[in-house]
């Protein structure tokens, strides 16, 4: 298992690409692009989203208006813990690609933000109860470990397969904290689901899925 450190949601994206870029060779369908991060590298690329800068403005709540099997590879980074229906949502990154699906996913039993919730403090105004109706939020509160079960079996579920995943830790400025992950990362897998920050996964359709021979 790869293991990535980066520093803010830019840094995360370009590992993504510099990691995972012999994945998204044929067409890309960017799912919950933002602001198409992705673009700039892939030639065949489609972005869709309900926010920022999107090709297309996509509910994926409501289904991706995509025929089956559309696009090659399939990318969700930060996409899935945002929805009502997360099974429904990976099912249909899943039915839209042909070969490839990318998906990222937070681990929220990270020791700070475990820290953060014990002492009171606001997580990002991704959790909580606001006075206000927020336009988006988390809707699931998981582990690292919770993740990469659902990843497999909902993969498999959908004649997927998991080919290559990443865990990645975040390089926090402050000392302590620095140091903190980093005696984290030196317990390996046993350390991951307490200290690792975030979750790729990549997944292959099957080939008996395709009709093909196996």
């Amino acid at each position: 298992m790869k293991v990535v450190r980066f520093h803010g949601r830019e840094d995360k994206l370009a590992l993504s690409w510099e990691t995972l870029s012999n994945y998204m060779s044929g067409s890309v369908l960017d799912v919950g692009c933002d602001e198409k991060y992705l673009a700039a590298f892939v030639k065949n690329y489609v972005g869709v989203g309900i926010g920022g800068n999107p090709d297309l403005i996509v509910n994926v709540e409501d289904g991706l208006p995509f025929k089956d099997k559309s696009f090659d590879t399939t990318v969700a980074f930060d996409v899935l813990e945002h929805l009502d229906d997360i099974h429904y949502g990976f099912d249909e990154l899943c039915r839209v690609a042909k070969r490839y699906i990318i998906v990222g996913l937070p681990n929220m039993y990270e020791w700070r933000f475990r820290l953060m919730f014990l002492l009171g403090k606001r997580l990002s105004g991704k959790y909580g109860l606001p006075t206000n109706a927020p336009v988006d939020r988390h809707r699931w509160v998981f582990s690292l470990t919770e993740a990469q079960s659902f990843i497999r079996h909902r993969g498999l579920h959908n004649g997927c397969e998991v080919r290559q995943e990443i865990i990645g830790y975040y390089k926090y400025r402050r000392t302590a904290a620095s140091v903190t992950t980093a005696l984290g990362r030196s317990l390996g897998h046993l350390g991951a689901n307490l200290f690792a920050y975030n979750y790729w996964a990549v997944l292959e359709r099957s080939p008996v899925s395709d009709g093909s021979e196996a």
